[in-house]
């Protein structure tokens, strides 16, 4: 019985070391948002996440979660399987895609102005094996109006 202990600690001890003693979340930040498809009940947009790796080891990823929320209201969710190394001390770019509504989409469109800034959230968990139930993330930002991006005869026109 001594052995079958002796053994069974030895186990959870040695996969304990898999996890480094100084591990730093990885940080997401939304690099970019496109639109993929526009139907009439749903929309589907493809976010870009570049995640950034603070550690000195490589950080496997075995897939995410996402929810989108702009100027304070839900947006859009995702979920991804796909697999990505993170470089140690270094970046990558995700690629993923998100769901949206009509109802959603209606709801941002009525409280849009030209001039109005776009705040955002993106909120979520990075499935890392290393560490078990995963790395949640969070992160706000603000995008410039629309009328940043207007030509200037447009922005004249009252």
């Amino acid at each position: 019985m001594k052995k079958i202990l002796t053994i069974a600690i030895l186990v959870l001890l040695s996969a304990c070391t898999g996890i480094p003693s100084h591990f730093e979340k990885p940080q997401v930040n939304l690099a970019g948002l496109q639109v993929a498809e526009l139907g009439l009940l749903e929309q589907k947009f493809i976010v870009s996440l570049r995640v950034t790796n603070p550690n000195d080891i490589s950080v496997p990823i075995d897939g995410l979660n996402l929810k989108l929320d702009v100027n304070g209201q839900a947006f859009a969710t995702g979920v991804s399987n796909e697999k990505v190394t993170l470089p140690k001390l270094g970046e990558t770019v995700v690629k993923m895609h998100i769901t949206t509504n009509l109802s959603s989409i209606w709801k941002q469109i009525k409280t849009l102005q030209k001039d109005q800034a776009l705040a955002y959230a993106v909120s979520g968990k990075l499935f890392v094996p290393m560490v078990p139930g995963g790395v949640s993330f969070n992160r706000k930002g603000e995008l410039p109006g629309l009328g940043e991006f207007l030509p200037a005869e447009i922005k004249t026109i009252q």
